[in-house]
């Protein structure tokens, strides 16, 4: 038995020297000795651990503690073992057997935290990891785990503590440098915690951690090519590390190189198929480029991973809207709803697309407006201070919008001359801009404003206070429901008086909102009033003005005059094109022979498909129909050039699209009813003089669509002459429309200023 015991401890020393092989053996002919050797066994498993062969290991251990169920360490090099199987439920129960035998055991300690860690008990991980500490205040690895499960409890300086004790206990801590530097950056230290990360890179340039990280430090502070450049790297270091590709295609995005950015994505999808995020992203890059189709299909592979994701949900509705599923895109928002109830700009999503549902009648429209103001907006407006305002009737007043569109998009084609005619003598003009994004058009709106005011990424509650500390009396909402609104700022009611116009077609449903700018076109007197939490300003003769593109391609010729047909265009967006208005336009095509249809869209994928197999049950010629890809606005204005006739969507009328149309001389016909969405379009046309061109039912709109068609000296006059009558119609005098907004903000601050 001494011969044992001296191979034993021979044995011994070969493993604590790193001769792992060596000791292998000589742990065998120990066991050959004597086969009930426990300590032996235990041994040989922890040597399967090191060399990477966890299912062995276990088999030793559990060999060691059938012979000597007692030993703390035996149980824990079997928690270890099932730790690397990845089987933590049991690897938890082992821990603390061990602990049970063994309470004073700071690493056993520190090691169950980790577990529980990967389990997501962060509060009993931590508790382990205080306890480590607590009987071995000196043990690094605790304080640096803590600092971790701290920083997943966005507990940021209690982190920030933990890791710099890790730090002062061994300064070469590499783990606990890059954490010290997420919780300075979360904690809002930002330079401090840029810092950390690049010592971290430092230390050890060829750690992936310290790379990665670093990059999504640069990434944060908008250093494109800086962050671009450490995932790069992270991924030199770890080729197959999908969460770099992931990073590094959302930094390419950001640099509107999505051709590239989609290669990262697919990357990281290779190296990690469960990669729910990465197949989001991609499905946006898709989607945006025209490719519903592949975007759907991203989101439904990222929806089979995890039904419970609330941005694959809403991605979803995304895509499906620009395939004009209506109904698709609605089972959507509402699911994402349900995910995700307190999440109010989700939820506004779904109020959008409800907007585009034929069967959705008004009253039931209102209700889930209101539901909204319910959930998200009434409890804060509640909790909202009195203003303390200067209530003098006629001093210069302070007016803000706010808006995510200062820069090229449809709301700026009409914002921007208004706020670059505002007369500044009787009114101040702010804008709160919360889109981070920049172009001419934004470096226009700056030099319009008084002062300009960044609100991208700030907190609702700081925005509400900052608006108030500026004492703005108006406040102006450009967005309504759209993406990018700032309603929980105006649920705040930071201003005495607000307002909500031009970006979205609806109520807001708040009691916060106080006026809706709108006209007696749009909503007349009678019709529409009670489906608006707002008080309705209805402006002279037009609700909005319009700036025309610069630089605009001239006017051409009437195309049917060259051509043996007429052409009839839509540019709407598609989830405006229901199946009733393919259907109508159908009838209309059959009607005019020889005519054809051209529609704004994508080519080759389901929206096209459902509007040939629509035609073609209505008997329309394929080779009538095509579908037009998306393209820049001076290339989109140029398609007019081949439009006789544009036929406009309902229930939800075009407006930009109209407005656009008829500056390039194409006539637009119209189909109103009885609310603002499927009349506001029509404001262009009653201020043109041309309501004839407006149907009250489906009958007539074809009629009107019918007659024109065969009416070409009528077409040709309006060709020639729509440029000019919309130059000298209220549509573009951006001055007087001004002046009319002016009196119409003045009569709203009187009001204020005599309530009590």
């Amino acid at each position: 038995m001494s011969n044992t015991a001296e191979l034993f401890r021979t044995g011994l020393d070969l493993h604590s020297s790193g001769d792992l092989g060596q000791a292998e053996q000589v742990y065998r002919k120990v066991l050959q000795s004597d086969p009930r050797h426990a300590e032996a066994l235990h041994l040989l498993g922890t040597i399967a651990l090191q060399a990477g062969q966890p299912e062995i290991a276990r088999q030793r251990a559990n060999e060691a503690l059938a012979i000597d169920a007692r030993q703390a360490p035996f149980h824990g090099t079997l928690a270890e073992a099932y730790r690397a199987l990845g089987k933590l439920p049991e690897a938890v129960a082992s821990y603390r057997a061990a602990l049970d035998l063994n309470a004073n055991d700071a690493d056993t300690h520190c090691n169950l935290g980790t577990v529980l860690h990967m389990q997501g008990n962060l509060s009993e991980a931590a508790n382990c990891y205080r306890e480590a500490i607590r009987l071995k205040p000196e043990h690094a690895a605790a304080h640096c785990n803590l600092g971790v499960a701290l920083q997943s409890l966005r507990e940021f300086p209690a982190a920030v503590t933990e890791f710099r004790e890790a730090l002062r206990l061994d300064p070469n801590y590499l783990d606990a440098q890059i954490g010290l530097g997420h919780a300075l950056r979360f904690q809002g230290d930002a330079s401090e915690g840029l810092a950390c990360l690049e010592a971290a890179a430092k230390l050890a340039p060829d750690s992936v951690a310290a790379r990665y990280g670093l990059g999504m430090a640069y990434q944060s502070q908008g250093r494109l090519a800086a962050a671009i450049n450490e995932f790069r790297q992270a991924i030199r270091i770890s080729p197959r590390f999908a969460a770099a590709h992931y990073k590094l295609g959302l930094a390419l995005r950001e640099q509107n190189r999505d051709a590239d950015a989609c290669e990262c994505f697919h990357a990281a999808i290779a190296h990690n198929p469960s990669f729910i995020e990465a197949y989001v992203d991609l499905a946006a890059v898709y989607d945006q480029h025209s490719n519903p189709d592949t975007a759907v299909a991203a989101c439904r592979r990222a929806l089979e991973l995890h039904a419970g994701s609330i941005q694959a949900w809403h991605m979803l509705s995304c895509a499906l809207g620009h395939q004009a599923d209506v109904t698709g895109a609605i089972e959507a928002c509402r699911r994402t709803v349900e995910l995700a109830p307190d999440h109010a700009s989700r939820h506004s999503t779904l109020l959008y697309t409800l907007n585009f549902q034929p069967e959705c009648d008004a009253a039931a429209l209102f209700a889930e407006h209101l539901d909204w103001a319910r959930r998200h907006a009434e409890p804060l407006t509640a909790q909202a201070a009195p203003h303390a305002n200067d209530r003098t009737p006629e001093r210069r007043l302070r007016i803000g919008y706010v808006s995510s569109h200062f820069r090229e998009h449809a709301v700026s084609f009409f914002s921007e001359p208004t706020i670059v005619a505002h007369d500044h003598k009787d009114f101040e003009v702010f804008c709160y801009s919360e889109d981070q994004r920049s172009d001419a058009f934004t470096d226009r709106f700056r030099a319009a404003a008084d002062r300009w005011v960044s609100i991208g990424g700030a907190a609702d509650a700081a925005v509400a206070e900052q608006i108030r500390l500026d004492q703005i009396d108006i406040l102006v909402d450009l967005a309504g429901h759209l993406g990018g609104n700032r309603l929980g700022v105006f649920a705040r009611k930071p201003a005495p008086v607000q307002v909500t116009y031009l970006g979205y077609q609806n109520t807001t449903g708040m009691s916060a909102m106080d006026y809706r700018l709108t006209d007696e076109h749009a909503d007349p007197p009678g019709l529409t009033e009670k489906y608006y939490s707002e008080q309705l300003e209805r402006l002279p003769r037009t609700f909005f003005c319009y700036q025309p593109p610069e630089p605009s391609p001239e006017v051409n010729d009437l195309p049917a005059l060259e051509t043996p047909h007429v052409t009839f265009a839509s540019m709407n967006n598609v989830l405006k094109i229901t199946p009733d208005v393919l259907q109508t336009w159908s009838r209309i095509l059959a009607a005019v022979p020889s005519s054809r249809l051209r529609v704004l869209a994508y080519t080759g994928g389901r929206f096209e498909q459902d509007v040939r197999n629509v035609m073609a049950a209505a008997g329309i010629s394929p080779d009538r129909i095509e579908i037009l890809n998306k393209r820049p606005r001076y290339d989109y204005l140029e398609l007019h050039h081949q439009h006789d006739i544009a036929l406009d969507t309902f229930p939800f009328n075009g407006h930009t699209t109209t407005c656009d149309a008829l500056w390039m001389g194409v006539p637009s016909i119209m189909l109103e009813g009885n609310s603002y969405a499927s009349r506001f379009g029509g404001t262009a046309l009653v201020n043109l003089g041309l309501t004839d061109l407006i149907g009250r039912t489906r009958d007539e709109y074809v009629a009107i669509a019918v007659a024109l068609a065969n009416n070409l000296p009528r077409l040709a006059e309006l060709r020639g002459s729509l440029r000019a009558r919309m130059k000298d119609s209220p549509l573009l005098d951006a001055t007087g429309f001004t002046r009319n907004l002016e009196q119409a903000y003045r009569r709203m601050w009187r009001k204020w200023c005599e309530s009590k």
